[in-house]
């Protein structure tokens, strides 16, 4: 398969303060990353919104850059100032020869890609490019999406959040909010993680990870680099009931950012 790296992508729509930008990438290859090159008095904290859409349907979103960016660094990815990389191939997923390339973008029954970004009104004159590494035509199958599901909770300690939808696996969990002491995972009543922060740190430092214990709390399901580790969330593999179970040391707001391996048709 013959590898196009990097190639450069069609302008964003004009790109300034307060708007939302929008880039339509052509659909004629396999998207192994979107690489955005930012300039002015533009922060990745000032790309708010992020979100990658195929036919429409919203594939990724990230809160803003930041959100992208620590998740990229939990990964042990590369972070250089003034590049913003949207990972598509999870070069993470080394247990067997081409997992890490079993998530790339698809485009061949495709017929929209497009990403979009809020610039935040406090930018200064913004700049933004976009780039990608890409191959050869593949139709979509299997890729990472990233879903948001925030909550807010009136008090401390133990907590739970059980709406999260059913069908895709979980890749990995991602629990943003400074202090969240343990946490858990549930399924139908019976626990498959558990333990405080500084646990769930130590088992993901020795698989090579990098935990953002600063802003997040993270659940990680393929530590071993197989993807096929992924936690089954299926009802049709019985799997009726998932909880996660936070414990905050403050009351106050969380945001639960999941990984799912899933198809175009799911959530």
């Amino acid at each position: 398969m013959a590898r196009f790296t990097p190639i450069e992508l069609p302008s964003f729509s004009p790109v300034a303060a307060g708007v939302t930008v929008t880039l339509g990438c052509p659909t004629t290859r396999t998207y192994e990353k979107i690489i955005l090159k930012y300039g002015g008095t533009f922060t990745r904290a000032q790309m708010k919104n992020i979100r990658v859409e195929v036919n429409g349907k919203p594939m990724m979103e990230f809160k803003d850059g930041d959100e992208l960016d620590a998740i990229n660094d939990y990964y042990g990815r590369a972070d250089v100032a003034g590049y913003l990389t949207i990972y598509f191939n999870r070069p993470e997923m080394d247990y067997k020869p081409g997992m890490q390339k079993l998530c790339g973008l698809g485009t061949a029954d495709v017929d929209t890609l497009q990403l979009r970004i809020d610039v935040d009104a406090g930018a200064t004159n913004p700049t933004l490019e976009a780039h990608a590494v890409t191959s050869d035509p593949t139709p979509m199958g299997a890729i990472t999406k990233v879903k948001a599901f925030p909550a807010s909770f009136a008090t401390s300690g133990e907590q739970a959040i059980d709406n999260l939808p059913r069908g895709p696996r979980i890749i990995a969990l991602h629990l943003f909010k400074s202090d969240v002491e343990a946490v858990s995972v549930e399924v139908n009543g019976r626990k498959i993680a558990e333990g405080i922060k500084a646990l769930h740190e130590q088992v993901q430092k020795e698989a090579g990870r990098v935990p953002q214990t600063a802003s997040a709390t993270h659940v990680d399901f393929c530590l071993d680099g197989n993807l096929a580790e992924a936690l089954v969330t299926d009802r049709k593999a019985g799997v009726e009931d998932l909880r996660i179970r936070p414990t905050l040391t403050t009351s106050g707001a969380v945001r639960l950012v999941v990984e799912y391996l899933d198809g175009f048709q799911g959530i």
